[in-house]
């Protein structure tokens, strides 16, 4: 019987602690979020400033290509469209076959422009 007892206030511990690891997760995606969606606000507003020349340097330096391309519309569409479309009208006047790629892994990005 004693350790009938044991065992429960154990796993009561046990239980406890999960809730506390739960928690903590919850509050570290909750953060993790805010942090991505601010990033994904800066980022948005620099597709809207970058120039042709600074693109064409990008390209040249291997900094922009179509995978962190990809990658950062994937994190900005639906919600930046707008910077989205901005950016790739750059992007067309420095590499058309990037542009178009990217079209084509992005078909909603088609219909308008």
């Amino acid at each position: 019987m004693e350790s009938c007892g044991k065992r429960s206030v154990d796993n009561s511990k046990e239980s406890e602690e999960e809730e506390t690891g739960r928690a903590d997760i919850n509050k570290e995606d909750f953060h993790l979020k805010i942090l991505k969606d601010i990033c994904c606000e800066l980022l948005s507003n620099m597709l809207q400033e970058l120039t042709k020349e600074n693109i064409l340097e990008g390209l040249h330096q291997g900094h922009l290509n179509e995978q962190t391309c990809s990658c950062a519309f994937q994190n900005l569409l639906p919600l930046y469209f707008a910077s989205v479309e901005s950016f790739l009208e750059v992007l067309r006047e420095a590499d058309q076959t990037l542009a178009d790629n990217l079209e084509k892994r992005f078909p909603s990005l088609k219909v308008h422009t």
